[in-house]
């Protein structure tokens, strides 16, 4: 063996006592989605749990234990008024074990349009919901179970 096959040899070992200890990223999970029953109800609750797991992926939690997640629709109320559709919705974000958070937004748009209204709707709050509650778990530090 040449010189440099030696000393590669011995520095991998050195690397490795030398290297920080890296805790891996958070698992993150939504346990539950409740929606009322109602008119939209299996939508809202399938959209909003496809737009959740796509903003989670997104943030950033910290390192720690895993998360566990609920959210649950409070209110979803249209109202119309002339040639404008109105919809509000309001969410409840909550870490088991931890702190919740509330997203609320209200917009309108064209009758036609409702479906399209209601997903910009859900895409709005969830943001705001991943975000609030991603910042609330990297301030915390690591999760534990039991601790409020």
């Amino acid at each position: 063996m040449t010189s440099r096959r030696w000393s590669a040899l011995l520095l991998v070992p050195v690397l490795l006592l030398w290297a920080p200890d890296v805790e891996a990223a958070r698992r993150v999970t939504w346990s539950a989605v409740e929606v009322r029953s109602g008119d939209d109800a299996k939508t809202v609750a399938r959209d909003l749990s496809r737009l959740l797991r796509r903003e989670t992926r997104r943030a950033k939690w910290g390192k720690g234990d895993n998360l566990e997640l609920n959210a649950r629709v409070i209110q979803l109320r249209w109202e119309k008024h002339d040639d404008v559709l109105r919809v509000t919705v309001t969410v409840i974000g909550k870490i088991s074990g931890g702190k919740g958070v509330r997203s609320h937004i209200r917009l309108g748009g064209s009758p036609k349009q409702r479906r399209k209204l209601l997903r910009q709707a859900l895409k709005i709050v969830s943001g705001g919901l991943v975000t609030r509650l991603s910042t609330i778990a990297r301030r915390s530090g690591p999760h534990k179970p039991g601790a409020e």
